[in-house]
């Protein structure tokens, strides 16, 4: 049992480090110009970025408008991206500014509570209304709870979500060691049951 567990963790690391040389080598074309693998690095990397963003926005509000702006971002300043294999910490690092400085550029705006949706949305197909009801009711508190988390905690909460990172990636999108990734998504995980339970929360800073 331990031995196939060692194995099926070997498997998973060497396909890691296959994706990671191919991303690099992505890297290296876009810097020479190369605009085909710009585009394949984007839409790569697309989903968790746009969790990322939603994250620091605070909701969906202008999300799409942001992207627009960090695309070009991207376009401007990869010739200056100096290390190919840290390509997603600098792009976090771009987006989540941009994103920053979009929010301090806007005048403050009530979030509704119809908002885009996570980046995994619930199944549509139900035949009973009284159940989609319950459904829609449940998506919204959990929705509105994510919303309310601290942005440390919706970072890291979206980007794992995205299904699309691994613990290691989301820590270094992050620049956080990964345990304490790990113990911002459990804290993450636990603010939003405790909201729609309706229990009061304590952001414990000690633990991340």
């Amino acid at each position: 049992m331990r031995s196939s567990r060692a194995a099926s963790v070997l498997v998973e690391n060497e396909m890691i480090d296959s994706r990671t040389q191919d991303e690099s080598g992505l890297v290296c074309a876009a810097c020479e110009g190369d605009k085909e693998a710009l585009q394949m690095l984007l839409k790569a990397n697309w989903g968790w970025l746009k969790g990322l963003v939603y994250s620091v926005l605070g909701g969906a509000q202008d999300l799409d408008d942001v992207m627009q702006e960090i695309c070009l971002r991207v376009i401007q300043r990869i010739r200056t991206l100096r290390e190919p294999e840290r390509f997603r910490g600098w792009l976090a690092v771009l987006a989540r500014r941009e994103a920053i400085s979009h929010c301090r550029s806007r005048r403050p705006k009530a979030i509704s509570l119809d908002g885009s949706p996570l980046p995994e949305h619930a199944d549509d197909d139900v035949d009973d209304p009284a159940e989609d009801l319950e459904r829609k009711e449940l998506y919204g508190r959990v929705l509105e709870a994510v919303r309310a988390l601290p942005e440390k905690y919706r970072e890291v909460f979206m980007l794992a979500h995205s299904g699309e990172l691994t613990y290691a990636q989301i820590a270094e999108v992050l620049d956080v060691p990964i345990t304490t990734m790990q113990i911002r998504l459990v804290r993450a995980r636990q603010m939003i049951r405790s909201q729609i339970n309706g229990e009061k929360v304590q952001e414990n800073e000690r633990y991340g």
